[in-house]
């Protein structure tokens, strides 16, 4: 596998982590102050690495389908 393809299924691994630790942790709930609790930078943080996981993957297969098709057959 190329580099650009294991750095994107990395980055895609903690994002997921990020989102099962947010589930882990119970997610929002309202606490008896009738206060918001949500460990919210868990789905930020796994948001923004998914993304940046697709971003890089979309552009490993790019870089591939193009070098595919500039190599003489």
């Amino acid at each position: 596998m190329k580099r650009l393809t294991i750095l994107s299924m990395v980055l895609l691994g903690i994002g997921l982590m990020l989102w099962a630790g947010y589930v882990a942790l119970g997610g929002a709930y309202v606490d008896e102050n009738g206060v918001l609790r949500e460990p919210f930078p868990l789905l930020a943080l796994g948001w923004f690495f998914v993304l940046a996981g697709v971003v890089s993957l979309a552009g490993s297969v790019g870089i591939a389908i193009i070098k595919r098709l500039r190599t003489p057959k």
